[in-house]
């Protein structure tokens, strides 16, 4: 049995997400770059359907847009910027308990958009989700380790929403110190 899709802002039946939403969603603002990296972008503004088609896809597991996203996001990029993607993992925690990591669902999306590879590069050190933290709290950002070399590597870091950039320079950091010779940070959605 198939199931309709939906969209995941208004719920109308058909494409996710719809033409409507679409339409009503705004491309993001410049993105101001985060420490250690040599660029940022992001696709929409993170507000009205934008916000909840990102949402939809992070705590719902709604995947249907999650191709939609990613051609956008593979867009702000050209394949030659770039040798690999990879993405700012979500907490151990949070990946059991949704079962999935939506940076990872969108990561190896772009990465098929691109014609690149898309690797498992970075673990996430335990400690406090951003989600619901102030803007304050989250300029400590998260702690990333790595698992593997990524010697003179243009690394692709997808994450669903930059807003502090903290997230993505911790992720950074560690991609730096395993080898990245350059780091472009991209993300679905940035607020203003």
């Amino acid at each position: 049995m198939l199931l309709a899709t939906r969209c995941p802002a208004c719920a109308t039946v058909g494409p996710a997400p719809c033409a409507d939403c679409v339409a009503a969603m705004a491309p993001s603002v410049a993105v101001p770059v985060p420490p250690g990296l040599d660029a940022c972008r992001a696709l929409l503004d993170y507000a009205g359907p934008a916000r909840q088609v990102v949402a939809q896809l992070k705590y719902r597991n709604a995947r249907a847009s999650a191709s939609w996203l990613a051609e956008g996001i593979a867009g702000l990029v050209s394949a030659e910027e770039v040798h690999l993607v990879t993405w700012a993992p979500t907490t151990d925690l949070r990946r059991r308990s949704r079962g999935f990591d939506h940076a990872e669902v969108l990561a190896r999306r772009v990465a098929a958009e691109l014609g690149r590879p898309c690797w498992s590069v970075l673990i996430r050190l335990p400690g406090p989700p951003q989600t619901g933290r102030t803007l304050l709290e989250r300029r400590d950002g998260p702690e990333f380790g790595a698992r593997r070399t990524v010697r003179g590597a243009s690394v692709l870091l997808v994450d669903d929403v930059v807003t502090t950039g903290a997230t993505l320079a911790a992720a950074a950091a560690a991609l730096r110190t395993v080898g990245a010779a350059r780091v472009i940070g991209a993300a679905a959605a940035h607020p203003r």
